[in-house]
């Protein structure tokens, strides 16, 4: 008889904590008449668990089959255990209180929008949770932003201080409810609440603010002064955002100058997915990651075809897309309920609080101090937010949505298993690049990234880069053993990675990886291959072997070593970083390397419209000199003098501008024209057939936009058509797409297509970003793989 009963202890990595898991387990386990106990520590979910083997194992099949929503198993491991002695076997099947281990395996959960449950106790006047602006469950909610350490349980998040009620009381400690040991529930009896500052005076800490009004009222007045046109500041779940009625175009003026951002698009949040149908269009998969849980902003074409809302001309001018997210927590929803009955706006200009290259607010104070005086109000509350976290960012491209921002909802990002298993045990932290930086974690069962952190040129950027730095290793109870940086000796990532290497006395050599390679090692790392793979990288800048500025670059590419194989023929940086902001001056580098300076002056370029003689003449001083004018390989410097060729940016306004105007004319054509660039034995990558003195004459005296659709097509397919070309000659290898440039919509689709034709096994990142975002990552990859060496 005994042989049909058996004990189990199953043990479950992921993320599995924070999602309701036990509570499911135990259920499950109620449902098949099972006894034993399940846990949470740092190591996982673990449950010992009897009864009969038929039985065990379909428990143990529907574990995964049914597993909550929101979790990710990574690993199940079941080992059989003793029987349970009359006197010792449970009767029942519990759930034990969490415990701390020395090591840690699970992943942390990232913060998640309000659930449909939720959405409904907010709007129910029977509810005790109606119009509670903090309403969760183990379904939804903020995560990541909340945590201090792991297990993730009460007493380890910013909730600690807020002691429940009797009736959150009964709702944390019933397994059968779904508020089961969700660690930020509460209610109006025991919770945060939200609190209507008037910002007006110059103020240091939240104390010396006066108080104007608190709960629901604060709502109310907050949505009142959005529909006067005011600009107010809303803490979120990860942080502060600045917001105006999208509808009102002289709002969404006074904000752009508040937060010095003349002409970057700006992202807008609507009350529902039939108002975002009014403004912007797309394909199914676009609306179904619009209204997912983790309600990232979708960049969708932007049409305006509604007749109910008119959003203001200047959200993002001269771009093919618009920024479009729905609420995600319920004070938005509440938000957005009270506009409605005000018969205001049902969309919101929605943009992190932090004036231009600073991190988003998270403080009152932080708020307060940068835009003292220029908002109408501060909308706070009461939880602490222990990490910031801004709004992921997503589009579509190559048939699949990439993530472009990687942040609330989608990290940190955690993979499982392959690589990582590679490892010797180090703890391993990449440092990532010196743009949209990112920290990643190498742990011997898994390797993580954290959300997006910012440009680290700024010191409020570069604290928060290292608070996050500090806060992972505590997360996961770890001490850094090895570090990797970008080789890049100037930044400041790599820097830190240099102080933080000798004070730490490591024993193990600090580790950096080349830019480049890196961003093929990322898209490695996501889609786990180990073996070689032929990398494209094109992007910006990076710092190259031949101490040129890179960025147009073929690799041959092992996690462990690499080969250039190929490259963009290379031109001059003219003034060295004033030519990324004036991209003419990139154009006239190209030319002065196919043609003399007289006959480029002769050309009458518009591009060169408004240059004095003596502006000509200095410029190609600038150029004939190698140390202020340094050689690229860049791609997308090529990209930004093709855009002033064509006339579509002087000044860059923002990182990206460039290709993004490209992008938005290319969009628009109905036929392209026929452009190539020479590819060499070598894989010299050649533009200069693109500047033909055909080309150019054609150029300076056609003025029509249907010219300058066919050459930003042309162009671009141009770019894919090299890729494909030079992948041919390596067709037995994946092909790895790395580099911002890759953010490019209509390139992207343009070379998975081609890829489809000719049979190529293409990848691209997809929960990483093509852009600097993901060199942590790759970074990781190049760890983890050297301890093999």
């Amino acid at each position: 008889m005994t042989d049909n009963i058996a004990r189990q202890y199953i043990h479950i990595t992921g993320i599995v904590q924070g999602v309701g898991f036990r509570p499911f387990v135990y259920q499950l386990a109620t449902q098949y008449a099972l006894v034993g106990t399940v846990i949470n520590d740092s190591e996982g979910v673990k449950i010992d668990v009897q009864g009969l083997r038929s039985t065990l194992a379909s428990f143990s099949a529907q574990l995964v089959e049914q597993a909550p929503t929101l979790s990710r198993i990574d690993d199940v491991t079941i080992t059989e255990r003793p029987l349970w002695s009359e006197l010792e076997k449970p009767i029942t099947f519990g759930i034990e209180q969490s415990q701390q281990r020395d090591s840690t395996t699970v992943s942390i959960s990232p913060d998640q929008g309000l659930c449909d449950a939720c959405k409904r106790d907010i709007s129910n006047a029977d509810s005790r949770y109606f119009q509670y602006p903090f309403t969760n469950c183990t379904h939804c909610g903020p995560r990541y932003s909340i945590i201090k350490a792991l297990p993730y349980d009460r007493t380890t998040t910013s909730m600690q201080d807020f002691a429940l009620c009797p009736d959150c009381t009964k709702a944390y400690q019933n397994p059968l409810d779904r508020r089961y040991h969700a660690q930020p529930i509460s209610c109006d009896c025991c919770g945060p609440w939200v609190t209507l500052y008037d910002a007006k005076l110059r103020v240091k800490s939240c104390a010396e603010l006066p108080l104007i009004a608190t709960k629901h009222t604060a709502i109310e007045q907050l949505a009142q002064k959005i529909k006067n046109g005011d600009i107010v500041a809303i803490k979120g779940i990860g942080g502060f955002h600045l917001a105006c009625d999208a509808t009102n175009p002289q709002a969404v003026a006074n904000l752009r100058l508040l937060k010095h951002r003349p002409s970057k698009p700006l992202a807008i949040m609507v009350s529902d997915a039939g108002i975002a149908k009014e403004v912007v269009e797309g394909c199914d998969v676009e609306w179904q990651a619009l209204e997912s849980q983790a309600r990232p902003i979708v960049l969708m074409r932007n049409t305006q075809c509604g007749q109910d809302v008119k959003i203001a001309d200047d959200l993002a001018p001269n771009v093919p897309y618009l920024g479009v997210m729905l609420p995600y927590t319920p004070l938005h929803y509440l938000l957005f309920a009270e506009l409605e009955k005000l018969g205001a706006t049902s969309a919101l200009v929605m943009t992190s609080a932090n004036l231009s290259g600073m991190p988003i607010a998270t403080e009152l104070a932080q708020v307060s101090t940068q835009f003292s005086g220029s908002i109408s109000a501060i909308l706070d509350h009461n939880r602490p937010i222990v990490s910031a976290c801004d709004d992921s960012l997503v589009h579509y491209a190559g048939g699949k949505i990439r993530v472009l921002r990687m942040a609330r909802g989608y990290a940190p990002v955690s993979h499982f298993g392959t690589g990582s298993e590679q490892s010797t045990g180090n703890i391993t932290v990449a440092l990532g690049a010196e743009q949209k930086s990112t920290i990643g974690l190498a742990l011997p069962k898994q390797w993580l990234l954290s959300p997006y952190i910012g440009d680290l040129d700024d010191l409020d950027t570069e604290q928060r880069y290292q608070d996050i730095f500090h806060h992972l290793a505590a997360l996961y109870h770890v001490k850094p053993q090895q570090l990797v940086c970008d080789k890049h000796p100037g930044y400041h990532s790599s820097q830190f990675a240099q102080t933080y290497h000798a004070k730490a006395n490591l024993t193990t050599p600090l580790l950096k990886v080349q830019h480049h390679h890196a961003h093929v090692l990322a898209v490695m790392a996501e889609h786990h291959l180990t073996e070689q793979v032929l990398g494209f990288t094109f992007d910006g800048t990076g710092w190259g072997d031949d101490q040129t500025v890179w960025g147009g670059e073929v690799l041959l590419s092992t996690p462990q070593s690499y080969q250039r194989v190929g490259h963009l023929r290379q031109f001059r940086l003219i003034g060295g970083e004033k030519a990324i902001k004036e991209p003419a001056r990139l154009l006239f580098a190209i030319l002065l390397e196919c043609y003399s300076l007289a006959e480029v002056k002769a050309m009458k370029l518009p591009a060169f419209s408004a240059w004095s003689e003596f502006y000509f003449n200095n410029l190609y001083q600038l150029w004939q000199s190698g140390s202020q004018s340094p050689y690229t390989s860049s791609m997308g410097r090529l990209i930004d003098a093709w855009a002033s060729l064509l006339g579509l940016v002087d000044k860059v306004g923002y990182e990206g501008e460039c290709g993004l105007q490209l992008e938005h004319v290319a969009m628009c054509a109905s036929s392209e024209s026929a452009l190539s660039f020479d590819i060499s034995k070598t894989n010299l990558i050649d533009w200069q057939p693109l500047f033909s003195a055909q080309l150019l004459q054609r150029i300076a005296t056609d003025k029509s936009e249907t010219l300058r659709h066919e050459l930003a097509l042309g162009f671009i397919t141009a770019i894919a058509n090299v890729i494909i070309a030079i992948a041919q000659d390596y067709s037995h290898l994946p092909i790895a797409l790395g580099g911002g440039v890759f953010q490019n919509r209509v390139l992207v689709d343009k070379v998975f297509e081609l890829a489809k034709q000719q049979d190529l096994s293409l990848f691209c990142g997809e929960t990483l970003p093509a852009n600097d975002a993901s060199i942590a990552a790759g970074q990781l990859w190049y760890a983890i793989f050297q301890h093999n060496n």
